[in-house]
């Protein structure tokens, strides 16, 4: 099916103009809503709902109207089957991004990552790990992200503000094996079309590294002066390398 055969089918069953965008997200794959103070509808839908079988149609067109509990089961069920099917993410071409080395200037991930996943996931772990480039200020302490995980790279960046030597080597360790539990535990849809990274299964996962209660607390005494290292308005001073 055509976008524009969505567009229409969507119209025709829900008797609201309809205003709709394919997207390719990997975070929120659909989402509806009223177009302003008309009658009209504004939809973003994932690229795979555009090969969805008719029972997926209409529950994505019920969706649209006002879901129910069962429509957004319906919904999870179809992306959950489709997710992970390769030409349901790779539709175009990924934004150009250096990808980094391994090696920083105090510390490198590849042996602490092999060591890792020896250690917690029997060696099985198919992935890349790399230094971010990235040299962007942080605004405020919170939402920062210290490491990421791209399926469609099999790629893990670790933020290059953790090659510090007074980041303890163990915490460093545990953001590299959050990251590293991305790639054990696939992400699952929820239930508004959006996609769960922090599972269940993945939190379990994450308390079973030996640090995990210490690098919490590290991370809670000392992140502020961390970032503020990092944006050059402070220190992270030696006592860092000592329990919190």
């Amino acid at each position: 099916m055509h976008a524009e055969e969505l567009r229409r089918f969507l119209a025709e069953k829900t008797g609201r103009p309809v205003r709709l965008r394919i997207n390719d997200n990997l975070r929120s794959m659909l989402t509806a809503r009223r177009d302003g103070t008309g009658p009209g509808l504004v939809l973003s839908v994932h690229r795979m709902f555009l090969r969805a079988d008719a029972d997926t149609l209409e529950a994505l067109a019920r969706f649209a109207s006002g879901p129910t509990p069962a429509v957004r089961a319906r919904i999870r069920d179809y992306i959950n089957r489709n997710l992970h099917q390769p030409d349901a993410v790779i539709h175009r071409p990924p934004r150009r991004q250096a990808v980094g080395t391994p090696q920083g200037r105090h510390r490198e991930l590849a042996t602490r990552a092999e060591r890792l996943n020896g250690e917690y996931f029997a060696g099985v772990l198919d992935f890349r790990i790399a230094w971010s480039t990235t040299r962007r200020r942080f605004a405020r302490q919170y939402g920062v992200t210290l490491g990421t995980w791209n399926l469609r790279q099999r790629l893990i960046r670790i933020h290059p503000m953790l090659d510090n030597p007074y980041v303890p080597e163990l915490f460093l360790d545990f953001v590299v094996y959050h990251e590293m539990a991305h790639v054990a535990v696939p992400s699952e849809p929820g239930g508004n079309g959006r996609i769960q990274h922090h599972t269940r299964a993945f939190r379990a996962m994450e308390r079973r590294f030996a640090g995990y209660r210490w690098a919490l607390a590290w991370e809670e005494r000392w992140i502020a002066h961390l970032i503020a290292e990092w944006n050059g308005t402070g220190t992270l001073p030696a006592e860092a390398l000592d329990r919190p």
